[in-house]
């Protein structure tokens, strides 16, 4: 008997011939997968956006929880929008100048570690994930372009000029006052900040959630002071929001020329943006851009006076002292 040779293979059937996508089967193919990515994108996109704006929201509340711990270790006592130093010489108090370096809320929040920061960081919760890269305010008001009140300041600060809030401005640090680095900052605080003119009469009372502490005199010769929160409506107090810098509450709507707030995340009706807001009793909400409460302005009618009282009654208030502000 012999026996197969370990060396011969069976023989292989025959190679089937390979056959070549066509040309149509590759255009299907690529209009599906465009297809998909038609579907998905704006799911993603809008996923994206719904983390950004959740992200803010956490940094408002920190920032709101910051507020309160700094009030409970100064004896209640709200921390100032602004301190704003003398100027040696100077008749009043009013007008900042390039000798008279500022800082304000969120540099006070830093120094005291109440809510750290680092130098001119975007990581922080000082900063609105969807900021843009704008320095808004460098040049005194963000004016009539819709991105600067999207943007964010460096502070402290002072002017390049005599004038106040209506300068160009420059961040600086003040180690006699322990401000050893800059902030960069993208939120906006509800402060009373007539800064650059003569402040007529300071109020008796404290309208707004905080204030410039050091402007003055006004023609009784007094000068704003640090303050307590006296509001009777802490949850519809706006006391931080997306935006920079503070004040000019009379002009928050969206499209409003040289307004502060910046409307950074987007809504699922009109108008498209929303602005994010801390409360005085520590929520945080989205308010449309077209129902962010008004501050009275001196040119203000009769109507519209009366149009911005229902509006802070009914709804969310940039008055710590409604009764005070609309007697």
């Amino acid at each position: 008997m012999t026996s197969p040779r370990d060396d011969v293979k069976p023989a292989l059937p025959p190679e089937l011939p390979r056959r070549a996508f066509t040309l149509l089967e590759l255009l299907i193919v690529v209009l599906i997968i465009a297809l998909l990515i038609s579907i998905l994108l704006p799911s993603l996109s809008r996923a994206r956006a719904q983390t950004c704006a959740v992200k803010c929201r956490a940094n408002l509340h920190s920032i709101g929880l910051g507020l309160v711990l700094y009030s409970n270790e100064n004896r209640d006592y709200v921390v100032p929008s602004y301190n704003l130093p003398w100027l040696p010489g100077a008749a009043t108090n009013v007008t900042g100048g390039p000798d008279q370096p500022l800082d304000g809320w969120a540099p006070i929040l830093d120094r005291d570690a109440v809510v750290p920061s680092r130098e001119r960081d975007t990581n922080t919760i000082f900063y609105c994930p969807k900021t843009l890269d704008i320095e808004g305010v460098k040049t005194g008001q963000t004016g009539s372009d819709p991105d600067k009140p999207r943007g964010w300041t460096d502070w402290p600060l002072k002017f390049t000029a005599v004038g106040g809030d209506g300068m160009s401005k420059v961040a600086v640090t003040i180690p006699e006052r322990r401000f050893t680095r800059i902030i960069r900052v993208s939120y906006w605080i509800n402060g009373y900040n007539p800064i650059g003119s003569t402040p007529g009469d300071i109020p008796a009372n404290d309208l707004h959630y905080t204030a410039s502490v050091g402007l003055g005199p006004d023609t009784h010769g007094r000068f704003i002071e640090l303050h307590k929160l006296g509001t009777r409506r802490p949850a519809q107090l706006v006391v931080v929001s997306d935006g920079i810098y503070m004040g000019r509450q009379a002009v928050t709507r969206l499209g409003d020329a040289d307004s502060r707030i910046g409307y950074r995340h987007p809504g699922l009706t009109r108008p498209d943006f929303l602005a994010n807001v801390a409360f005085a009793d520590g929520h945080v909400d989205p308010i449309l851009g077209d129902r962010f409460p008004r501050a009275l302005n001196r040119s203000d009618t009769a109507a519209v006076v009366n149009e911005k009282k229902t509006e802070n009654f009914c709804g969310p208030t940039v008055y710590a002292n409604l009764e005070a502000a609309f007697p």
